[in-house]
């Protein structure tokens, strides 16, 4: 008897965790569309398929779910973006590396980049959706610390970096939503080009030979 409980069980626990990513892909794309403060709870529940009460058991408020939908968006991004880096590579090509995930992840996830984007510093996010940002800091502070020491990179500040490279995923990710730019490899490597000019001390001190096949952090298998 035990065993066929467990065998019930299971099916359920899974329908569970169907609901929740219902209501985190629904609200997903009501809030990259609309905005926070643009759509109600009941908007979300019917766009998942789900009561508006059964929102409320994993959600105790739209802000939670906000919140919860931002890390869920925002770990994902770290986690690519951030993840290890080969060994050897000159600050060029850590850049490109760097750069690659970042149009990797926005060519996936399209409204993922832009909610993060349209709701980065929102007042509803809590102190612990604000705290994923930290290792996105320190990361380009130790990026930019190395490269300066090597000669490679401007005296700019860490932050401004994440901006400009930030704001060229975004903005990149509009225009191409907007029927203006393809989203191709031409397109991404002259947007990397330009944003490597805009930081390097030399932009022509090193290149990216040692960088063929790799992405992730290993290299692609043939």
């Amino acid at each position: 008897m035990a065993g066929s409980r467990k065998k019930r069980a299971r099916p359920q626990a899974l329908a569970i965790d169907d609901k929740r990513t219902r209501i985190l892909a629904a609200a997903l794309d009501l809030f990259e569309k609309r905005g926070f403060d643009g759509v109600a709870v009941p908007e979300i529940a019917r766009a998942a398929g789900v009561a508006t009460g059964t929102i409320y058991r994993y959600f105790k408020t739209k802000e939670e779910l906000v919140n919860a939908l931002y890390r869920h968006w925002k770990g994902a991004y770290n986690e690519q973006i951030l993840g290890p880096l080969p060994e050897g590579l000159n600050p060029r090509e850590i850049f490109s590396l760097y750069w690659r995930r970042m149009a990797e992840f926005a060519r996936k996830h399209y409204r993922a980049v832009r909610f993060l984007d349209l709701h980065y510093h929102a007042p509803y996010l809590n102190a612990q959706s604000r705290a994923m940002e930290g290792i996105y800091m320190v990361t380009a502070e130790a990026f930019m610390a190395a490269g300066r020491e090597k000669g490679s990179l401007r005296p700019l500040e860490p932050a401004l970096v994440v901006a400009l490279l930030w704001g060229a995923t975004a903005g990149l990710n509009k225009f191409v939503h907007d029927g203006k730019l393809v989203f191709d490899e031409a397109t991404s490597n002259a947007m990397e080009d330009a944003l490597w000019r805009a930081i390097a001390a030399n932009p022509n001190l090193h290149d990216t030979k040692n960088l063929k096949g790799k992405i992730h952090g290993t290299q692609k298998k043939r």
